[in-house]
């Protein structure tokens, strides 16, 4: 048993409170992450009191078992432990970070970089190699101990953070993991459709609307689109119904990186970035503009018109992109 699982499970056994923390506007990974926990602790440890807070997610991963308990409003109520999932920085807890200031401990699970020093000196678990924070959970869990809630809760976030096992952070671990958690009965097949896959006929309208609407640029080495506030008005949608837009951007031939981004307060933009070449870091640009994430999946807020964003953006793409050995895919 490794020091960090040994750490984790002791500090479950010894808790007699425990609070499941994750990052604001929750995905696929950040509620797979934290109800996987919350569920293997249930099964396993059901003396211990233990409640999951996070923003409100969307419905289409209301299947995970959990789901309906999430606790989507901030407390000051003190706990034994605080267990943080799929977070790089103290500040993306947002309102529920005061859970983790009351907590008497904190042990904290993540593939991300931490971007601050919030968390330097507390129990962690955090291996940037891994696909997924689910993936890291996976492994710090006895596995004899895996039911199939709690398989169900950790297959989704790695489908989500591996874009289904396509992205380059899927390892051969990955894959075994995946066979582990498949083998508990869980319904694969249906977690992929419903969660990944499966869009209203709005998310539809809204999805054909940015891509008709899109630009290349940089050479047609990019693929940007965007929404306004009166587009989000006009459809009825929220971030919820749009966190799968930039996936399907990036299937475009030929390009090196995708970027959409909407906008959330007047002239404020969230902005995901994804990569489609190796070379290309988009971490590095977002963390440019204090964000972060992944080689090949990123993601910032940026002030300012959306073309505004769009030269920000493509300046810091342009570092890596026109350096001499960086080969792009229009030209490999």
């Amino acid at each position: 048993m490794s020091d960090a699982k040994e750490t984790f499970l002791n500090m479950i056994g010894e808790a007699a409170s425990i609070c499941v923390l994750g990052h604001t506007n929750p995905d696929g990974d950040c509620h797979g992450s934290t109800l996987g926990v919350y569920n293997y602790v249930r099964a396993n440890f059901p003396e211990k009191r233990i409640n999951v807070y996070l923003m409100q997610g969307s419905p289409k991963f209301s299947y995970m078992p959990g789901f309906s308990e999430i606790i989507h409003v901030p407390s000051d109520r003190k706990y034994a432990l605080a267990i943080i999932c799929d977070l790089n920085s103290a500040d993306r807890l947002g309102d529920f970070k005061v859970l983790a200031d009351h907590a008497e401990k904190v042990f904290v699970v993540d593939h991300h970089v931490l971007n601050d020093d919030s968390y330097h000196d507390i129990p962690c678990q955090i291996l940037p190699e891994a696909s997924s924070a689910s993936e890291v959970v996976f492994d710090l869990m006895d596995r004899e101990k895996i039911t199939k809630d709690v398989a169900t809760c950790l297959y989704t976030g790695i489908v989500h953070d591996t874009g289904v096992f396509k992205y380059n952070a899927t390892s051969p671990h990955t894959m075994e993991i995946a066979g582990f958690l498949m083998s508990k009965g869980i319904n694969f097949g249906s977690i992929i459709d419903d969660s990944f896959y499966t869009k209203t006929y709005t998310q539809q309208q809204v999805l054909g609307r940015v891509l008709m609407e899109s630009m290349l640029v940089m050479e047609r080495r990019v693929i940007v689109g965007w929404l306004r506030l009166r587009d989000l008005k006009f459809y009825h949608v929220t971030s919820k119904d749009i966190d799968g837009i930039v996936s399907t951007m990036r299937e475009t031939s030929e390009i090196d990186a995708a970027v959409f981004f909407y906008e959330v307060t007047p002239q404020t933009f969230k902005v995901s970035l994804r990569s489609n070449n190796d070379g290309l870091n988009v971490a590095a640009v977002a963390q440019r503009f204090s964000g972060g994430g992944h080689v090949m999946a990123a993601g910032c807020t940026l002030q300012g018109t959306p073309y505004d964003v769009i030269n920000n953006i493509t300046a810091e793409l342009a570092k890596q992109m026109d350096a001499p050995l960086f080969v792009s895919r229009r030209m490999a």
